[in-house]
């Protein structure tokens, strides 16, 4: 929905409806704040009320730092064990000297704060397929979907979202994109409007006149950061613990030209950016540097930090009535401060110009360190890089579809090195197996650095999305999947829950092409601690093209052994004529099938049926003797066929209970009947029928006499 601004001849009479009005529009909604999961590729991010303050459009996760790993909300790349990054969303917007006037007819011109606290108004979230049903060995992964679904998406996800800013009488309006497509995954578009309602509550608050802002005309600048700290897991690795809100990161700007759209009005796009730099104090490493830079571990030197986040400005409104029109002089600037000693240490004037960038340091500076101005040992960590739009004239009316509004577009996405050359340089420089191939402490950094390249790249493919109006080549959509453990084998099965499916969403051809099935061995996620170095990483274990083929059996594994899979799609790129690369095929998403729960490959039950046996014979309870520790109404029987029927009854021939029986050699019963009573002493008689081997032989019957004592 777009804002109507004050060139509108519409009128609504109140906010209320145009708050019913927006959510005819959008259908699906919910009031309460729900949490969105922006998953569809390889950045995971999670909208949702924070353990910080703020609401969506506005979150700080400063207390999640001093906690586990796990906390943290955003993730790239979503598979790894060291992807959480520190992620926090700053928009202190700054008035100028003539500042607004409150509800309360109190002048405001210098903030009490700028901790801009929200409400939510509503949030939605909207995916072109539901996400696929996962189950692992009969337990399901996902819970079932209850947002909306819609065939005509231009993304493959959209989260939606209003919040109320009552400091600020301002309702932001955001509305957050992401892709599977393969050359689009490191990468999120943030479309944000700010309309100044004067609200400061929300409409189900049952807001009276009281509640607004009188008629007025405010002229602002709106700074946003979104600021990164790269891998949590990494920092707890080197240092053993969490630093203050990235006190080890650093963070800087560039604008380079667009490689995908040249000649376009914005001569460059400017991007600002932040990566792990060393920690003072850090312990030395075995090849007696302390340079923490990338977070080496400090086992295989695997650079746990090569993440460089960071975000670009893709359009900015000309003014609070043409807000299509982008306004090619912007951003204003991009203005650094920390977040220790300015957001949370300084309620002075001169805040407001720091954000701007009207201080010292200027509208573009670059890092501290970088520009020699401070040193290593004196520089304020914890960094917030702003790109700032305006100044903009923005009026609140009584009729609140004359309100102005303002519109900006941010691509927000992370660059890094390759896993290889994360893996191979980190090696180099730890171990220096080779005294001609020494990686020092420089090369190591600089290195690093240059996954700057891969944010710009990112940067400019989420550019070229946007100016597409994110109409861009779409890969097939991901399977249902199920995953089996068996005997010395794992099945993996799949399918679509329509025929749809295999048709391209924008042209309605069916161009699909193949399956893929991808296997990681050992635990969830790559370089996670319990791999112990083993260096697994996901692996193509089978590829077909036969459309009907629709299950595959992995006996290329070990029994007791943990493994993880996904199943994706591909097309045949004959639907793609306009991608980056023309007519390249595209893959579904990995990450949305991806396995969470460990398949493990079990012994074979028995070729045979005669060896059954019940453990313990007799089972005593009260009496004492044999028995399991810790539990004493167990019972195991023993020496399986791979698969049977058993049933057990009393002496006297009474049923008791009956459980079908696949895989291993053994299966447990705690002395429970089909209505799950205890059964009393006595003598039982397990019956084991429609026995079969692993290969499918069937086996003769057998009974077995057992006595319980209870």
């Amino acid at each position: 929905m777009n804002w109507i601004n004050k060139k509108s001849a519409v009128i609504v009479l109140s906010v209320f409806f145009l708050f019913v009005n927006f959510q005819m529009a959008f259908g699906q909604r919910k009031e309460s704040g729900r949490p969105m999961f922006i998953n569809v590729n390889a950045i995971k991010l999670d909208m949702k009320k924070v353990a910080g303050e703020g609401q969506f459009t506005t979150q700080y996760s400063w207390r999640l730092t001093d906690g586990e790993v796990s906390n943290e909300i955003w993730q790239y790349p979503q598979d790894e064990w060291h992807s959480r990054l520190l992620y926090q969303i700053f928009n202190p917007i700054c008035p100028d000297d003539d500042g607004f006037t409150d509800n309360f007819g109190v002048k405001k011109i210098i903030p009490e704060t700028f901790v801009s606290n929200g409400r939510n108004v509503f949030s939605q979230e909207i995916r072109r397929y539901r996400p696929p049903n996962i189950t692992v060995d009969g337990i399901a992964q996902n819970q079932e979907y209850t947002w909306e679904t819609d065939p005509n998406l231009k993304s493959d996800i959209c989260a939606v979202w209003e919040d109320i800013i009552p400091f600020w009488g301002i309702r932001t309006h955001i509305e957050v994109y992401g892709f599977s497509h393969p050359l689009h995954d490191n990468y999120l578009i943030w479309k944000a409007t700010y309309r100044f309602t004067g609200e400061t509550k929300t409409p189900i608050q049952s807001p009276d006149s009281s509640d607004m802002f009188p008629d007025q005309t405010m002229r602002i600048w709106w700074p946003l950061s979104f600021s990164f700290g790269p891998s949590k897991a990494g920092e707890y690795a080197t240092t053993g613990g969490f630093g203050y809100e990235g006190q080890d990161d650093l963070d800087s700007w560039f604008a380079k030209p667009s490689a995908l759209l040249p000649g376009n009005n914005r001569d460059s796009l400017y991007v600002a950016y932040y990566w792990d730099y060393k920690t003072p104090g850090t312990s030395t490493y075995i090849n007696g540097s302390s340079d923490d830079t990338g977070d080496p571990d400090r086992i295989s030197g695997h650079l746990l930090s090569s993440q460089i986040p960071g975000f670009a400005l893709l359009h900015a409104a000309k003014n609070s009535f043409e807000t299509t029109d982008d306004d090619l002089a912007q951003p204003y600037s991009m203005a650094h401060a920390t977040i220790e000693n300015d957001l949370w240490g300084r309620r002075d004037f001169g805040l407001r110009d720091t954000y701007i960038g009207h201080d010292a340091l200027g509208k573009f500076p670059l890092d501290p360190i970088t520009e020699g101005e401070i040193a290593d040992n004196g520089y304020q960590k914890g960094p917030m890089r702003f790109i700032s739009i305006g100044p903009y004239e923005l009026e609140k009316r009584s009729n609140p579809n004359e309100c102005d509004s303002i519109c900006a577009v941010y691509a927000i996405g992370t660059g890094s090195i390759s896993w290889t050359a994360a893996d191979t340089i980190g090696y180099q420089w730890l171990k220096q197996p080779d005294a001609s191939n020494i990686v020092t402490d420089s090369i190591k950094n600089a290195i690093i650095m240059t996954g700057k390249d891969s944010l710009f790249q990112a940067m400019d493919r989420a550019n070229w999305a946007w100016h597409r109006g994110l109409d861009i080549p779409d890969p097939p959509p991901s399977p249902d999947m199920i995953v089996t453990s068996d005997a010395d084998r794992v099945v993996i099965s799949w399918s679509y829950p329509s025929s749809s499916y295999y048709r391209d969403p924008d042209t309605g051809i069916d161009d699909w092409y193949a399956w893929r099935v991808y296997r990681k061995k050992g635990a969830a996620w790559v370089n996670d601690p319990e791999d112990k170095q083993s260096g697994e990483t996901w692996k193509l274990i089978f590829e077909t093209t036969d459309r009907n083929a629709l299950m595959y059996v992995d006996e290329n594994v070990t029994r007791g052994v943990s493994y993880y899979y996904a199943v994706t799609a591909v097309d045949n790129g004959t639907q793609n004529p306009d991608d980056i690369v023309p007519n390249m095929k595209l893959e579904s998403s990995r990450y949305l099938t991806r396995s969470a729960l460990p398949a493990i490959p079990f012994k074979a039950g028995l070729s045979v049926s005669n060896m059954i046996r019940v453990v313990p014979n007799p089972a005593t309870i009260n009496a004492g003797g044999l028995g399991f520790p810790g539990n004493e109404n167990q019972i195991l029987f023993a020496n399986l066929p791979y698969i049977c029927n058993l049933k057990v009854y009393t002496e006297t021939g009474d049923f008791i209970t009956e459980i079908d029986h696949l895989g291993t050699d053994q299966e447990i019963w705690g002395q429970r009947t089909d209505s799950n009573q205890y059964v009393a002493s006595g003598i039982y008689i397990l019956v084991v029928t429609k026995a079969e081997s692993v290969d499918g032989k069937k086996l003769p019957d057998q009974y077995v006499k057992f006595v319980l004592v209870r």
